[in-house]
């Protein structure tokens, strides 16, 4: 099989297990949000800063080793010695530094949940431990098989992890374990998961080791670590933690984890495309440099706005019902959090906040990876510390959707300056009048003859691809696309 050909199985395996997992995951929120209710999720969503923060402090750089290193050691040392070498000491470090942190966050919670005004919630040490430890070593484990292209064992693990999870946690909800229930589903679901890694990967291990070159390892993994301990103020975790520290009310809590869920998931079209758009930029650029780069990105761009701008602008003007019918009528109130949560993470997702970075590591503009990550990290903190005490919940949505915007804005900057980016303009304009367009008769439609979600989503499509029929807005190469 040519590298061409391992490529297209890989990314269509990449797309079609992303698809599965994340239509099981939607039904896992569904089914959790219906059952905790507004209180308990804000809860739920309370503790789950704990082990999503200490995990970030145990990364230490090491699944970008395994991305960096492991293809070049199986490219210098066809017998896999120096890469079994390398992954069996990459193992026993993520073992030892996750049992350190596990035994300090069981000495620190306390200290943590008194700071917090949350002292009721030390209950739950125990659980969020193993959390911590199995999203730990799930995530290097998963980083190994997605290095050494084995995207489809992946996809089919990670589909059935999900799937034992939607059923666990249905049988945790029927015996009503409560928020134990949620995080033993998915403790169990995912432990399964890494006995299956393991057992994949254990005779690969087996075997004499070389030691490799590791001079530039320090320095590799030194640099990724700092990137990501310092983009955590970009992460919503950061916000909920901040919420907690203001005392906002953990239903407002559980408002602003499921805006910022069902708001991420609208871009659902666009999963897998991002790597496969990464390889296809780099090859335009190895061939025609900036230059020829510039035309594929505006038609990438382009073509992934009249994917996703028509599905914004829709949520947008129905997130009230749209919330009210995946989640309930409890959570209702979440429909004006979800609506102000679209205007930040739509205007992010046309300017191409999917695509930015890949270019940027292409022109070579790392620094500008880095950098305009911390600022926005530094932005969505000090922004916090404003809006929260004011505006609670709204407030962390407006510091995280202004900090997306300036990093989306600053990388484009430094990218219009190597290669021309306006032809995309007006594509960006045409998706958005058809979809605003095409909003009036479904609006005009629920209002005059039957206010239902699906028949307004009906209404816009039909009105969309008609108004598309009509007016051909677009030129034959953007229709190839």
């Amino acid at each position: 099989m040519s590298s061409f050909q391992r490529f297209i199985s890989n990314i269509s395996w990449n797309v079609l297990g992303k698809v599965c997992v994340q239509v099981l995951l939607f039904g896992v929120s569904v089914l959790l949000a219906r059952y905790l209710g507004k209180e308990r999720l804000g809860v739920y969503a309370t503790l789950l800063v704990v082990p999503t923060f200490v995990r970030l402090l145990n990364q230490f750089g090491l699944e970008t080793l395994i991305n960096k290193k492991i293809p070049e050691l199986n490219v210098l040392d066809p017998s896999g010695k120096q890469a079994r070498y390398l992954v069996q000491r990459l193992l026993a470090i993520r073992g030892g530094t996750s049992l350190l942190f596990g035994a300090l966050l069981y000495v620190g919670l306390p200290f943590y949940m008194d700071f917090m005004g949350t002292p009721h919630l030390m209950e739950y040490r125990l659980v969020l431990i193993l959390y911590f430890l199995i999203i730990s070593f799930n995530s290097l484990l998963s980083t190994l098989f997605m290095t050494r292209l084995q995207y489809k064992t992946v996809s089919m693990t990670e589909t059935g992890c999900a799937f034992l999870n939607l059923a666990l946690l249905a049988g945790f909800i029927v015996l009503d374990y409560g928020i134990y229930g949620v995080l033993y589903a998915y403790i169990i679901s995912t432990g399964i998961n890494i006995l299956i890694y393991m057992s994949l990967v254990s005779s690969d291990l087996k075997g004499p080791t070389e030691t490799p070159d590791l001079k530039e390892l320090p320095s590799l993994a030194w640099a990724s670590y700092m990137l990501t301990v310092f983009s955590f103020g970009l992460v919503t975790q950061s916000d909920v933690m901040l919420m907690n520290y203001f005392q906002v009310a953990q239903e407002r809590i559980g408002f602003y984890h499921l805006a910022t869920g069902l708001g991420g998931m609208l871009a659902f079209v666009m999963m897998g495309v991002g790597p496969m758009a990464f390889s296809i930029l780099s090859e335009n650029y190895a061939r025609n440099s900036a230059d020829g780069m510039s035309k594929i990105w505006c038609q990438i761009v382009g073509f992934a706005s009249f994917l996703t701008v028509p599905i914004f602008v829709f949520a947008f003007f129905n997130a009230e019902p749209l919330i009210q019918m995946v989640y309930g009528e409890q959570f209702k109130e979440a429909g004006a959090a979800l609506s102000f949560y679209i205007i930040f993470v739509g205007v992010a997702t046309i300017l191409g906040i999917d695509f930015v970075t890949s270019t940027l590591f292409i022109l070579e503009r790392r620094d500008t990876v880095i950098w305009s990550n911390v600022e926005g990290s530094l932005l969505n903190i000090s922004l916090n510390l404003i809006l929260i005490p004011l505006y609670q919940e709204m407030g962390a949505l407006a510091a995280t959707g202004t900090s997306m915007i300036y990093m989306v804005l600053r990388q484009l900057f430094i990218i219009q300056k190597q290669m021309d980016l306006t032809p995309v303009i007006p594509v960006l304009g045409k998706c958005l009048f058809f979809s605003f367009a095409a909003v009036v008769p479904a609006q005009v439609a629920a209002l005059m003859l039957w206010n239902n979600i699906f028949f307004s989503a009906l209404v816009f499509l039909l009105a969309f691809v008609i108004l598309l029929a009509i007016l051909k807005p677009f030129s034959h190469e953007q229709l190839e696309v």
